[in-house]
């Protein structure tokens, strides 16, 4: 079965470090990374295996996982939510996911908030993230990607976990 069709119910495809620098390479600035450990962080995590099962069962919850981990954690010079929220359309999309055209910006800043706050569980990330995706690749940018910028950045201790996607 090929990644685009694959369904989101599936225990879903990680990315890996390239594929997260080119969803990146469009920041305008092109910022630096300073801690190339965060995205490596965010790889390791989203695909993690235990016991030869997905710690992150599917789509959703993959991606739930790296935006969890580039919010939280200073990795850019700047625009680090911009890159969070582009390295999530990447593995949303690498699962044949697709942001719906109609997500507001203020949705996705008010997620980002969330998740830069204390304890926030990866289902509840995951769960947003799922009623703003539908199978099918993306067309276009939308008015969360131009509006999901640097003022939601921001980073908080600790960090949401969940391994059922619901």
């Amino acid at each position: 079965m090929t990644r685009s069709a694959r369904s989101a119910r599936s225990p879903g495809f990680p990315i890996d470090f390239p594929t997260l620098l080119q969803a990146t390479a469009d920041i305008p600035g092109s910022p630096a990374i300073d801690d190339y450990g965060v995205p490596l962080a965010a790889i390791h995590r989203h695909g993690a295996n235990m016991l030869n099962q997905d710690v992150y069962w599917g789509a959703h919850l993959k991606a739930a996982a790296v935006l969890d981990t580039l919010l939280r954690h200073p990795w850019l010079e700047h625009s680090q939510a911009d890159a969070a929220w582009a390295a999530t359309r990447a593995v949303l999309t690498i699962n044949g996911l697709s942001v719906a055209q109609d997500v507001k910006g203020s949705e996705v800043l008010a997620l980002m908030r969330d998740i830069a706050g204390p304890g926030v569980p990866l289902r509840h990330i995951a769960r947003a993230l799922r009623t703003w995706t539908s199978e099918g690749t993306s067309e276009g940018a939308t008015e969360a990607d131009a509006d999901a910028g640097t003022d939601a950045e921001g980073t908080a201790d600790g960090a949401g976990n969940g391994t059922a996607d619901g």
